[in-house]
């Protein structure tokens, strides 16, 4: 789909764990918070369900990013842990009713001037623009709709070169298992399951970051800080970001440090959104909307923010 510029006016929208869950319309269900994945993950009775008791506790105790910093670093555990996190976010599609759906239809005639950034693993960002005739484009490289995941996907899936073959090698206490192969960004759920479940990938995982402090990424982590920088330049070249869904988290430095710098006008959504005030108030932003509502609720609210922005200023 061609797109329609307005003189040199960029806009980010910066998608968090919320927006998904709040996003309404989705099968089986909307994906779910941090405190409440690893009682799913558990309960598919695998790699989650054979943890030890104690990082279970620790899980169930203080949050999932804890939980994870109990896991030995062996490739052989942590790879299985992913594949698994991967398999189980890429099953959530969307209706047709759902907000991101909803939210690119109405943006439909200036998708040009936004660059989308998600936190999250899922692919409900795909399913959606595809629905509305866009195509993505994770380099944010001029192909398509700019979508940046700067803590990967559960599509995102490293390739191994043709008679290449890793089997039964086991890395530990390494920052990065594996790096520099090919990634294929896939598109569906089965083209994920089937990649988790060929024993040619034993000793690989897609490639999205740990979701535990420090965001390590052990396959491809080259990828993922490409994205990460790219997602600062754009941060540097917006004139508004909007933040759905989003939990101001310190050591995510890598998200907030840019928005810190660059200081674009800012447009805030979530229902609970006391964590990212404090952090604004604390940065001295005074340039800041806050709508206290769910990623579904907010769709006008953000639809007239970003016309706002491209047609008055």
């Amino acid at each position: 789909m061609p797109f329609r510029r307005w003189r040199n006016i960029l806009i980010s929208i910066v998608f968090g764990a919320g927006a998904s869950f709040g996003s309404g319309g989705c099968l089986p269900k909307n994906p779910p918070l941090g405190n409440d994945l690893f009682n799913d993950l558990e309960g598919l009775k695998g790699a989650f369900y054979r943890l030890d008791s104690d990082s279970k506790s620790v899980f169930n105790a203080y949050g999932f990013e804890a939980g994870m910093a109990t896991i030995a670093d062996d490739s052989r555990l942590i790879n299985l842990l992913q594949k698994e996190l991967a398999c189980y976010l890429s099953k959530f599609s969307t209706r047709p009713d759902n907000a991101y759906v909803r939210l690119f239809n109405k943006l439909r005639s200036c998708m040009g001037q936004i660059n989308i950034t998600t936190l999250n693993y899922d692919l409900l960002i795909e399913q959606s623009l595809a629905s509305n005739g866009f195509n993505v484009d994770y380099n944010a490289s001029g192909n398509g709709v700019n979508l940046l995941k700067p803590h990967g996907s559960s599509n995102f899936l490293p390739q191994l070169p043709n008679g290449l073959i890793m089997s039964g090698n086991t890395m530990i206490g390494c920052g990065t298992y594996v790096e520099g192969l090919e990634t294929k960004a896939v598109s569906t759920a089965h083209e994920v399951e089937a990649w988790c479940n060929d024993q040619n990938n034993s000793d690989l995982s897609p490639v999205l970051a740990m979701y535990a402090e420090g965001k390590r990424v052990v396959v491809n982590r080259d990828l993922i800080k490409y994205t990460q920088n790219r997602y600062s330049e754009i941060i540097a070249s917006s004139c508004l970001v909007v933040l759905v869904g989003i939990k101001y988290i310190v050591h995510d430095t890598h998200i907030w440090k840019p928005i810190e710098q660059y200081r674009p006008n800012l447009f805030i959504v979530d229902p609970y959104p006391q964590s990212t005030i404090d952090w604004a108030e604390a940065n001295n932003f005074n340039n800041t909307v806050i709508i206290k509502k769910s990623f579904d609720k907010s769709i006008w609210d953000i639809t007239k923010a970003v016309h706002r922005e491209l047609y008055c200023t």
